[in-house]
């Protein structure tokens, strides 16, 4: 027997979770704040994704596939000072986009969350040691001495930058900042 099939645009559907994650965290994203922006009934989110947390994680890697992608673009061969530089900045532009919550949605929705969702923690710590991850196999390649410690002092900035940019910074100073992290390269 065959299921229904599904009665929404799963693109769409993942877009406005998304936004509502992204803005309001994992805790505050509450189940009616969920149904208002996707239009799907508690049953259907459950149908579809198993649970809140399921929607979660596939919200997650919506992002990092669309509006978290853009900074890691900006690695690119060879491996240099310039690609971090263009990653920081692409950042900085991500951060601040008009239309959309700003920072960043991996390094802000899944904060301050209460012990019993540890799960959700590791679910975005897991991406962002993704990110870290790329971020030090790139320094790696371009030669930096300790790129590990490296890797996690700029994604130490990152994350910053994210903050900053939820408490109002614009591009330019989220820019001014990316100049100076770049110069901790020797």
């Amino acid at each position: 027997m065959k299921g229904r099939p599904r009665s929404f645009e799963l693109g769409d559907v993942l877009d406005k979770a998304m936004t509502v994650f992204w803005r309001h965290g994992y805790e505050g994203a509450s189940l009616g704040r969920l149904q208002s922006a996707t239009g799907l009934t508690p049953p259907s989110i459950y149908n579809a994704f198993g649970s809140k947390e399921g929607l979660y994680e596939a919200c997650l890697d919506h992002y990092r596939a669309g509006p978290g992608a853009r900074p890691a673009t900006e690695l690119t061969e060879p491996a240099s000072k310039d690609g971090i530089r263009g990653f920081l900045l692409a950042a900085a532009h991500e951060f601040t986009r008009d239309g959309r919550p700003r920072g960043c949605m991996i390094s802000t929705a899944g904060l301050n969350l209460s012990p019993d969702l540890a799960s959700i923690g590791d679910a975005t710590a897991t991406r962002r040691a993704a990110t870290m991850s790329l971020i030090e196999d790139y320094l790696r390649r371009a030669g930096a001495a300790d790129p590990p410690t490296l890797a996690r002092f700029f994604g130490a900035v990152i994350q910053g930058m994210s903050v900053q940019a939820r408490d109002g910074a614009t591009e330019e100073e989220l820019t001014a900042v990316a100049d100076v992290a770049i110069t901790a390269w020797c």
